[in-house]
């Protein structure tokens, strides 16, 4: 359970032909999101046949309200009452899951399995404007059934490792507001998924893999929803109901020598899904909110690097990315290679301290519609173990408080130059007591799915 309370205030100067206006806007905010996941699994072993059976059920209930009262003060004459928002969503979600995993002698496994989930979510949407004493309502209902079925075999031909499966999906979704009589969504599509994995070992020290995988990515239910964020006079944050799942093509290949690699990887997503800026000219507002792109191609480039050296251990990981964003309503900018750092350092300490030290950073980023700024964050902590089960740190992120984020892009004939300031400066103490040892269990729960679209 979750209450925030917090305000949207601007300042805003906005010019349409000749008429120019200077707003101050006040909103008070309160919100809640009540977030409740049950599961229930099983999982039991026949040993007769080598057999691994496993079930599992999951109900998800999300439940969010937002309230808000806006102010404007237009050209410094004095503040009116402008909206009241009231917006409610909620979704519930039901999953079913089964696996059978069957082991043979030669060393081979097959795996099969299905999963069915239900969503059903509310979008209630209630404004009452006070320059003209209406109210306007409206009500979106959203259902979305998923069915799958997957297989997998794997195992070992001489010395080559192997892994091959498929997984076919089912998708019905209808989504419709009350007062119209068809839905506005309605969709009922299959998608097949495979995948294959290879390993050869060159010695003992030394191996090469390749990977292809077909996989998706659905949006989070609630950005699925009709709620919109009131930013000023001209500007909405909004969700999107009409977001379609991203289909996502991989194909990499990696060299293991000991604990150190070198990963070549290419990517193609269809429909990724990226801000994007909506203006009605009629109105004079401006929406921003998540859209589908056409298609969106990468390549990666990454080196691993763990290190020892008496009493400072680190892993480093440096990759070369070339990453291109394509849509007819975007004005392409350039696709450039930009570099990403990460490096994590443990240093052991007289006393029996601890010292960690980790940091990322990115260059200067151009995607073909997006450009951002470069980044570089660094985190450290500091721990100690008293008495044998007492362990305390004390942990301080974003050291240098770097906070800013540019980025710059044109679409749908809107140029947009945004500066972000995000302070997410952290100093955090925790304190851990260590009852005892846990003993081994031959039981591993499963996740029946992920509940990130939940929330």
């Amino acid at each position: 359970m979750q209450k925030d309370t917090f305000g949207i205030n601007t300042s805003t100067y906005n010019k349409k032909d000749n008429i120019e206006n200077n707003v101050l806007t006040f909103s008070d905010n309160d919100s809640n999101k009540d977030f409740v996941n049950a599961f229930l699994n099983y999982s039991k072993k026949i040993k007769a046949i080598d057999t691994q059976v496993f079930t599992g059920l999951q109900y998800s209930n999300f439940d969010q309200g937002l309230w808000s009262q806006v102010e404007n003060n237009f050209n410094d004459t004095e503040f009116g009452l402008t909206q009241i928002r009231d917006q409610k969503f909620k979704v519930g979600v039901f999953l079913g899951r089964i696996d059978i995993e069957k082991k043979f002698k030669n060393e081979m496994k097959l795996e099969v399995g299905g999963l069915y989930s239900s969503a059903d979510s509310k979008s209630d949407f209630d404004i009452f404007y006070y320059e003209t004493n209406k109210n306007i309502l409206s009500y979106y209902d959203f259902k979305e059934q998923n069915l799958a079925g997957y297989s997998q075999l794997s195992g070992k031909i001489k010395k080559v490792d192997f892994s091959v499966g498929i997984r076919v999906e089912n998708t019905d979704v209808n989504g419709k507001f009350k007062t119209d009589l068809l839905p506005l969504i309605d969709k009922n599509y299959t998608n097949f998924f495979p995948k294959a994995q290879l390993a050869f070992p060159i010695d003992s020290s030394k191996s090469i893999s390749v990977n292809y995988a077909k996989s998706i990515s659905r949006p989070n239910y609630s950005s699925l929803s009709q709620g919109t964020t009131y930013i000023n006079p001209y500007f909405l944050y909004g969700r999107n109901i009409n977001l379609d799942p991203t289909i996502i093509d991989e194909i990499s290949s990696a060299f293991q020598y000991h604990d150190k690699s070198v990963k070549l990887s290419y990517y193609q997503n269809r429909n990724p899904v990226y801000n994007s800026f909506i203006y009605d000219d009629g109105q004079n507002i401006m929406t921003f909110k998540d859209v589908n792109f056409d298609k969106e191609t990468g390549f990666n480039l990454d080196f691993t690097m763990p290190f020892s050296y008496r009493f400072w251990t680190t892993t480093n990981s440096l990759v070369f990315i070339l990453e291109k964003i394509e849509d007819k309503s975007a004005l392409f900018l350039a696709s450039k290679p930009y570099l990403y750092y990460y490096s994590n350092n443990e240093f052991k300490l007289p006393k029996g301290f601890t010292l960690t030290v980790s940091g990322w950073g990115l260059t200067k980023q151009n995607k073909g519609v997006f450009e951002r700024n470069e980044r570089f964050v660094v985190d450290m902590a500091v721990s100690k173990t008293f008495f044998k089960n007492w362990d305390c740190t004390l942990t301080c992120n974003n050291v240098f408080n770097n906070n800013i984020q540019e980025e710059q892009f044109t679409i749908n004939n809107v140029s947009s130059k945004a500066r972000y300031q995000v302070d997410w400066h952290e100093i955090s103490i925790a304190v851990k007591y260590s009852f005892g040892k846990i003993k081994d269990s031959q039981f591993k729960e499963k996740s029946v799915d992920d509940s990130g679209r939940i929330r």
